[in-house]
């Protein structure tokens, strides 16, 4: 009795004899309660876009809602940071995108390790940009391109908003030995005016934001970052067949949980997103938004392995070109 009456009238012991009645939520029996899917943007861009478009059918699959999470600031390191700092449960996951292997090398004093605090679950797909100018530029080809750019004064300026697009430039600066240079916009949403005004004259941009205002003649596309030809524009050359060979600047997506997370609840999402994948619906939505499904990088070795070549990359592109976070 007077061990109940202590547990019953101390804060400290309240608490205790919460956790021992409270249901424990065990890799055996989940999930069995709502997952967070943490998203390093802002809502209505297109991080927020796939989340959504995946969540609904993720939810059906997994039996328990999906909450969408958007924690923007830092080119998603905010994001990032309350997922690696999250128990490892599965019940905090993270849409990661291309900028989660930039940010291991820009953003020097972020709180975790992109690779060691992460388990990586599955690839779902990128997306590539395009290399447009504004009409009052002299170039109909990448090679044209950097011609013009090495003999016009003053220097073409081109327009980043995140990232990636920032180092897409970056690498092409740096591959093609010119020098354009870089004004920051906070999103596409500012840097396309810019564009559109011949404020400024290049623009690394996603499919989506660019390819309406390319067929509509208002800005010129020169080349996609991607490995191959989009269908959606297939007389789009690439910047690699375009004299840059080896090239390639895409934005993908995937989704990572904590370090430790156990293995059968990874595999559990993982199964349950590329079950998903199978379903032409979903990957016409995603394909909408510019997202073509990985059908290469299988399983998460894979992902972690191709997550550790793209840290890599943007650190040597980073490191040559003295890119940084301001």
């Amino acid at each position: 009795m007077k061990f109940t009456r202590i547990f019953r009238h101390t804060p400290i012991g309240l608490g205790l004899l919460l956790g021992l009645i409270a249901p424990s939520h065990s890799a055996s029996d989940y999930p069995a309660k709502p997952i967070q899917l943490v998203i390093g943007f802002s809502a209505g861009g297109p991080a927020d876009a796939i989340a959504r478009i995946l969540s609904q059918p993720l939810s059906k699959m997994l039996g328990t809602p999906i909450v969408i999470d958007n924690r923007p600031g830092a080119d998603g390191v905010i994001a990032a940071t309350k997922v690696a700092q999250s128990p490892a449960n599965g019940y905090t996951l993270l849409l990661a995108p291309a900028t989660h292997a930039i940010n291991a090398t820009l953003y020097k004093t972020a709180p975790y390790d992109s690779l060691k605090d992460f388990t990586p679950i599955v690839l779902i797909g990128d997306s590539p940009n395009i290399v447009a100018v504004h009409p009052s530029v002299p170039a109909k080809t990448i090679s044209e391109l950097v011609a013009h750019a090495k003999t016009t004064t003053p220097e073409l300026a081109y327009g980043s908003s995140s990232s990636i697009t920032y180092l897409a430039t970056e690498m092409l600066n740096m591959n093609a030995d010119v020098k354009m240079v870089r004004i920051p916009y906070k999103g596409a949403g500012q840097a396309l005016p810019a564009l559109l005004s011949g404020e400024i004259q290049v623009m690394v941009s996603s499919f989506v934001t660019l390819l309406p205002h390319v067929k509509a003649g208002k800005v010129r596309a020169l080349a996609v970052t991607s490995p191959s030809r989009l269908a959606a524009a297939p007389d789009i050359p690439t910047v690699a067949e375009s004299g840059q060979p080896g090239y390639s600047a895409t934005t993908w997506y995937g989704i990572l949980a904590p370090a430790n997370t156990p293995p059968e609840i990874t595999e559990r999402v993982g199964k349950a997103v590329k079950d998903i994948l199978l379903d032409k619906s979903v990957v016409d939505q995603l394909a909408a938004q510019g997202l073509a499904i990985e059908k290469t990088i299988t399983t998460p070795q894979a992902f972690k392995t191709y997550m550790g070549a793209e840290i890599d990359k943007w650190k040597r592109v980073i490191v040559s070109s003295g890119a940084s976070a301001n």
